[in-house]
């Protein structure tokens, strides 16, 4: 919980949540990498978080969702360090 770290009391019932821009391109899934599609994804955490076994339809439809959250990554500059004179 965010609370633990800032001490704020409007910081209590809130939650670091990833973000799933372009979730599509970042396969292996899970922590250990153990899943190797999007749609398996959507298949396992239906039934982990759902209880549910979803139908093929519907993996198709959250996966399409996710896969419309993929965009141009923002650019990054990297700080340089100053040249070393020899």
């Amino acid at each position: 919980m965010k609370f633990e770290v800032t001490k704020n009391e409007a910081d209590k019932h809130l939650f670091k949540v990833p973000t799933l821009r372009n979730i599509a391109l970042t396969a292996p899934y899970f922590h250990n990498g153990k899943i190797r599609t999007l749609e398996d994804a959507v298949r396992i955490m239906g039934k982990l978080q759902l209880n549910k076994d979803l139908t093929d339809d519907q993996v198709n439809d959250v996966a399409a969702f996710l896969n419309s959250l993929t965009g141009e990554f923002p650019k990054i500059e990297m700080p340089r360090l100053p040249a070393k004179n020899v």
